[in-house]
Order: structure tokens, then C-alpha cells, then sequence
């Protein structure tokens, strides 16, 4: 490649677990964050600027996660050429919307294709559920659309589907954060058999769900006992919301990802409107004030582009 060089990343937002697919399904969707990388001549400076989403509190040195991603692939500094880094965040930090797996999958996107210069980076993924732990959320940020994934030892298998037209996924991203790290730790190491069937039923029916565009069984096929009843704590009034969000319309809630976000699904952006003040109604009761995303489903998935 030459000397100077401009890539961009695209990178969307998304949503996993969607109810019972605890660790396995996630979903892309219509929100991104931008990374530009220049390469130009220089001596081995790394400059970062970040713009949108925690430009006030995200580390601009080694600690950044894209950084820390990039470093992954090309551990060396570039000999003779600086580094400009800059970071355009719109997806919410820490509200179970995949704002680390868009940073990691950024970072290992632009030093893979600062390294070959071109895509398709078939290490990328592998290496960005590895260092997430989990791939529901790095797979379909990658591919887009609605994705199930699995870690086979270390090869990543998976499915890609796209949901049907017209549905729109609703957002309720109370003004507070949830550390994935402290979601996990409540809970249980094991789970009933009763849990366990409960689980892979409403799983397999969610995946018939959207597979077929049957929505009518998404309610159904939503509910989680796996997760969700351990982390409310963290997220008080998820309950009411997502009852709230089903009263008006919506057509199946659950956490996202392990939250505080609430995720509807709706038929159209009216009724996604509709169950998006219903769950933020519940939050203001609670004192807790919100924002509302009413988006699509991203069917194209990381981006990479080089001038």
C-alpha cells in the first residue's frame, strides 16, 4: 500500500441474546460508529481523536479498546509513519448495544487491512469473540443481519439470516450503564432441566420466528428464564417495560444484551414509536430518564474502505 493511507471502518451497533439466545443469537442494526486510520510519514506518534459517545471518559492510549484491538494484529509500531486515529462513537457505551465489540471489531479490521490491504480479514472474527468471550455480538456486526454462532474449539460456526422487511427494532437505553463484566457475575454456574428445556424451546422457536417471518411467535418465543431474571436487579422496571412495550403493540421484548437497554420488536416505525413511550414511561415512574432509537435491521455488516 502507499505510504499514505486513509481507511475507514463502519462498524454497527447490536443487540444480542434477543430473549433466550443467551450467548448465541445477535442482530445488527442501523446505528454505527466510524473509525478513520491515516497513515502518513513520521516517527511512531499514535495520535487518537474521539468524537460522539464517550468523548469525555474513553482512554485515548493504550487502555482504548480499538487500540488494544489494532495492537492485537500489529503489535510494532510502523516504522517511519505516524498514526491518526479518529474515532466517531453514536453507539451507547455499556447499554448491552455492542459498543465493545464495534471497538474491538474496528481496531482488527484497520490493522488487518493496513497489513493486506484488502478484505476479506479471516482471522478478524475469530479474533474479536476471543477477545469479547462470547460471538453473539461480534459475528453479526461483522456479517449484519441476524445471526446464531458458535465456538467449536476456537473455529467460530454460524448461521445468518435476514429478518423479515419492515421490522423495526426499538430501543430503550435508560441513562445509566451496565458493566457486562458485573451482569455475568450474578449468575448461576448451573441451571434446572425445566430451565434448560424452557430455554431451547423458546429458542428454536425464535429462530422459526424469523427464519419463516412467523412474528405472531415472537412473544412467546422471547421469554428467558437463563438471563434475565438475574440481571433485573441491575435494571429496575425491565419488567414493566417490557410488559408495557407488549401492551402497546410490540411484538415480542426482552433485555438487550445484559442491558440496561429494553429491545422491542415492532411492525412498522409508528408502532415502534408507540412501544417506545410506553417503556419510557415506565423508567420516568422510576425516576430514570431515556432515549428511544427506533431503527432497522443492518443487512450489510462491517464495512472497510481505503483512499
Amino acid at each position: 500500500m502507499a505510504k499514505n493511507t486513509k481507511i475507514r471502518i463502519t462498524v454497527p451497533a447490536t443487540t444480542s441474546n434477543i430473549g433466550p439466545g443467551f450467548d448465541v443469537l445477535g442482530m445488527a442494526l442501523t446505528l454505527y460508529n466510524e473509525l478513520e486510520v491515516t497513515r502518513e510519514p513520521g516517527w511512531g506518534e499514535v495520535r487518537v481523536d474521539i468524537r460522539g459517545e464517550g468523548a469525555e471518559t474513553l482512554p485515548r492510549g493504550r487502555a482504548n479498546l480499538v487500540l488494544r484491538a489494532f495492537r492485537a494484529l500489529r503489535p510494532g509500531p510502523f516504522p517511519k509513519h505516524n498514526l491518526f486515529f479518529r474515532m466517531t462513537n453514536r453507539i451507547p457505551l455499556c447499554r448491552g448495544l455492542g459498543s465493545s465489540a464495534a471497538a474491538r471489531l474496528a481496531g482488527l479490521m484497520a490493522a488487518a487491512a493496513l497489513k493486506s490491504g484488502k478484505p476479506p480479514f479471516a482471522d478478524v472474527v475469530a479474533k474479536a469473540c476471543a477477545m469479547e468471550g462470547h460471538p453473539d455480538n461480534a459475528v453479526p456486526a461483522f456479517f449484519g443481519g441476524l445471526c446464531g454462532s458458535v465456538v467449536d474449539k476456537k473455529r467460530i460456526e454460524y448461521f445468518r439470516l435476514n429478518p423479515p422487511r419492515g421490522l423495526r427494532t426499538v430501543l430503550c437505553v435508560p441513562d445509566f450503564e451496565v458493566p457486562t463484566e458485573k451482569a455475568r457475575r450474578l449468575m448461576p454456574k448451573r441451571v434446572s432441566l425445566a430451565d434448560a428445556v424452557f430455554t431451547s424451546s423458546r429458542l428454536a422457536l425464535l429462530t422459526a420466528a424469523f427464519a419463516q417471518g412467523r412474528l405472531e411467535l415472537l412473544k412467546t418465543a422471547m421469554q428467558d428464564v437463563l438471563h434475565q431474571p438475574y440481571r433485573r436487579r441491575l435494571v429496575p422496571g425491565m419488567n414493566a417495560a417490557i410488559a408495557a412495550a407488549e401492551r402497546a403493540g410490540a411484538l415480542g421484548a426482552a433485555l438487550s444484551g445484559s442491558g440496561p437497554t429494553v429491545l422491542a420488536f415492532a411492525g412498522g416505525e409508528r408502532a415502534g414509536r408507540r412501544a417506545g413511550r410506553a417503556m419510557e414511561r415506565v423508567f420516568a415512574r422510576r425516576g430514570r430518564s431515556c432515549r428511544v432509537l427506533v431503527l432497522g435491521v443492518d443487512g450489510r455488516g462491517a464495512r472497510v474502505r481505503t483512499a
